[in-house]
């Protein structure tokens, strides 16, 4: 079969039998891997994964070639089962229609499954419930907005990747707590706040202001302001200190003009101006009170969004992009550029992170904030859970051994500890706004969903896999935002005693070494008490198809030596398997090496 035959097959790899240095007992270690299909996609079609992209023909296109036909399917399994991997897990993503009209014309997820039965290997579905989608880019809110396509839109603009029920039940998702959202009153002023009382080079000369109905066509504001600078004692993080003020008020801001741009004449490295990105900028109202605000991450143009708009590949998958009115809106460039003129984004923000007024240049901002997490649902609605439910059902329909369940998202909010507070989370809450008594409500209410996952894989004889994220007992070292919904009490120690058959541990990535031994003995010892394997998932960041592996060897030397751990999941097939120039399915040498070194 060319590239993927290896020659010595690493079939006795399938079960190594090792001795523990814990307990001097045999276990048996297994080797499992996951596909998250759309890296593949997008890999075939650049050709690699972090580096420059391979030019394609109309073709190349015209054929689907980025797309595996069931041939490829066999070889990709094939040179699984030849490094010895025993399970194949797939996440199933619905964002995309791969799984409804798939462009090689077969039911993907089904031919995947026969595939893998095929070569010997077990074959799981994994879901993640929370992937709602909303997250990446968000377009103007001008643009059209069908949610049947996929689409949402919110205070921040226009989200085009959504799973479809989520875009079409966007009430169902987390709900912010009343009163820290609603923007009630107009905005009377606006301070700039810097992070000490130290002199600053920006004057009030420095600073114009510009407002927008729409989040474009920005116009200078030429209303009444006055301009005052105060040093004032505010709470910075860790503890209270004398910050620089500027406050503009008296402003009379044009009726419905909710996104707001303050620019600053003086923008380079010298900038001196800083905060962190939550505290340097407030909206007042005319009583004084502080309004909610969300924060824009800056300027986009649309020929920063032309790749998206005009993808040959998305085109085929993505439903937003197939829609009518976005097709007729994106093939006429003059709208598009009105669109775009002076288009502020909200992408991803880290309100802990710093910035520099007059190193940007500006701030910008909407009054309000997105009443709803879009894409994560709230599963005290019985909908959502049976939503959830049928995704699994899809899934089981089409052959697969069992179900992998992850929690962990990319659907991320910057300030997700507002949200979770549905109404009927409040009634059953009784008036209690509280962490303790929110979060364990919304936590009964995933449990019970897992308990239905359960009883419904278990109906048809499958098995159950349930992740354990590493940020479930311990914050990320890296001072990132939480994949995991805040307000939630998360029974994981319930999930490993009374629902999971096994369990697989993910995010080593995210710790310190220390901090990463913690949760492999924390999750070990609990699964170990309930006598339920567990399985630790590897790193990808950074590995390509060339490597580097060297973190996949350590990770690799962790579960040999700890009886604690049933084996290893590499994550994912897209960094060792690639289709090349021949439309054959490869294989990495260099992995193949390395399993060969440490499960002999």
């Amino acid at each position: 079969m060319g590239a993927v035959a290896f020659g010595n097959s690493l079939g006795s790899v399938t079960k190594v039998e090792i001795t523990s240095g814990n307990t001097g007992k045999s276990a048996t270690k297994q080797l499992y891997t996951t596909t998250d299909y759309s890296d593949n996609i997008l890999i075939n079609l650049r050709g690699n994964r972090y580096g420059t992209p391979v030019e394609r023909s109309d073709d190349y296109y015209a054929n689907n070639r980025c797309f595996m036909d069931k041939k490829q399917l066999d070889e990709l399994h094939k040179f699984l089962a030849s490094v010895g991997i025993t399970r194949h897990q797939w996440i199933l993503d619905t964002m995309w229609n791969l799984y409804e009209e798939y462009p090689q014309g077969f039911d993907l997820l089904e031919e995947a499954a026969k595939s893998a039965h095929k070569y010997g290997l077990e074959f799981y579905a994994e879901i993640k419930p929370w992937e709602g989608g909303a997250f990446g880019l968000s377009l103007p809110g001008t643009m059209p907005c069908p949610p049947k396509y996929g689409a949402y839109r919110d205070v921040r603009g226009i989200f085009p990747n959504m799973r479809r029920f989520e875009a079409q039940n966007p009430t169902l998702g987390l709900k912010r707590k009343p009163g820290t959202y609603e923007c009630s009153e107009p905005v009377s002023a606006i301070r700039l706040i810097k992070s000490d009382d130290r002199s600053t080079r920006v004057k009030a000369e420095h600073l114009s202001v510009y407002t927008s109905a729409t989040n474009n066509h920005f116009e200078l504001y030429n209303g009444p302001v006055s301009f005052r600078e105060t040093i004032e004692r505010r709470f910075r993080f860790p503890y209270w200190k004398h910050c620089r003020v500027f406050h503009l008020e008296n402003l009379k801001i044009p009726e419905g003009h909710k996104y707001l741009l303050v620019r600053c004449s003086l923008a380079d490295e010298k900038g001196d101006f800083s905060n962190e990105k939550g505290n340097i900028l407030e909206l007042v109202g005319a009583s004084g009170n502080i309004l909610p605000l969300t924060l824009s991450t800056g300027q986009v143009r649309l020929e920063d969004h032309d790749d998206f708009y005009q993808s040959k590949l998305l085109l085929k998958v993505l439903p937003y992009l197939q829609a009518p009115e976005v097709q007729a809106e994106i093939n006429d460039r003059r709208k598009m550029e009105e669109h775009y003129r002076d288009f502020y984004s909200f992408g991803e923000c880290n309100l802990v992170d710093l910035m520099t007024l007059d190193k940007t240049g500006f701030v910008a901002a909407t009054c309000g904030k997105p009443e709803f997490i879009a894409g994560q649902l709230h599963p005290i609605y019985p909908e959502v859970r049976e939503y959830w439910l049928n995704m699994i059902r899809f899934c089981l329909d089409r052959g697969v051994d069992g179900i992998n369940i992850r929690t962990a998202n990319h659907t991320i909010s910057p300030e997700s500890w507002d949200y979770g507070f549905n109404e009927p989370v409040l009634k059953t809450a009784q008036g209690k706004t509280d962490f303790v008594t929110i979060s364990k409500i919304n936590g009964d209410s995933y449990t019970q969903f897992l308990r239905e996952a359960k009883t419904l894989v278990k109906s048809r004889g499958k098995s159950l896999t349930v992740h354990l994220e590493t940020e479930l007992i311990i914050p990320d070292d890296r001072g990132k935002l939480s994949s995991l919904p805040w307000n939630f009490e998360w029974q994981w120690e319930t999930w490993v005693k009374e629902i999971a058959d096994e369990l697989e541990i993910r995010g080593t990535y995210g710790f310190r070494p220390w901090n990463f031994t913690k949760a492999l003995d924390v999750f070990g010892t609990v699964a170990k008490a309930a006598n339920k394997p567990l399985f630790l998932q590897g790193d990808f960041h950074g590995m390509s198809f060339d490597g580097p592996f060297d973190c996949t060897e350590e990770e690799i030397k962790t579960v040999n030596s700890r009886d604690d751990l049933d084996g290893y999941v590499f994550y994912e097939t897209a960094n060792i398997t690639r289709v090349n120039d021949n439309g054959e399915v490869e294989g990495s040498q260099e992995m193949k090496n390395i399993l060969m070194q440490h499960f002999k």
